[in-house]
């Protein structure tokens, strides 16, 4: 399986298609900047805007914030889809991995995987892959860690 990583671009993208509002929201925000904090992100993560969450998301795992793990494998029961969808990304990004996860599955398979996610993380197993700063200044995951399939389990 390819690494799909994403970058505010995307986002904006996503944020078109569904509501030109929406694409200008994003379009302010990468203006002005990410959020100050670590804490900040994280709180990002509940707002009660569906772009505000998606966002936190994404500079999360671009901050590499080990501490949001668990706030991110509950977002994965998000409501709305785009959420979802950033949201595995950036466990993916953090921690290499997806439990079969996948945002537009129904919602009996989506429990499914947050609840492997959930058994995984108090078994120890989901730890926060090292990063390493190319030359572009993006964060890509140390080489010896493969991330799983879509299809695994674990």
């Amino acid at each position: 399986m390819a690494t799909f990583f994403y970058n505010h671009e995307m986002l904006g993208a996503f944020a078109t298609a569904r509501n030109p509002r929406a694409a200008l929201a994003v379009s302010l925000l990468v203006l002005v900047g990410g959020c100050g904090s670590s804490q900040l992100r994280r709180e990002h993560l509940a707002s009660p805007y569906p772009l505000d969450r998606a966002r936190a998301a994404v500079q999360i795992a671009e901050a590499g914030d080990a501490q949001a793990v668990d706030s991110l494998i509950g977002l994965l029961e998000d409501n709305d889809p785009g959420v979802r969808m950033y949201t595995i990304l950036a466990l993916q990004r953090l921690c290499g991995r997806t439990y079969g996860y996948r945002y537009y599955d129904p919602e009996p398979e989506r429990a499914a995987a947050v609840a492997r996610w959930r058994q995984a993380r108090q078994r120890g197993e989901v730890t926060v892959l090292a990063r390493s700063a190319p030359a572009d200044g993006a964060s890509t995951p140390e080489p010896d860690r493969p991330a799983d399939s879509d299809q695994g389990t674990q």
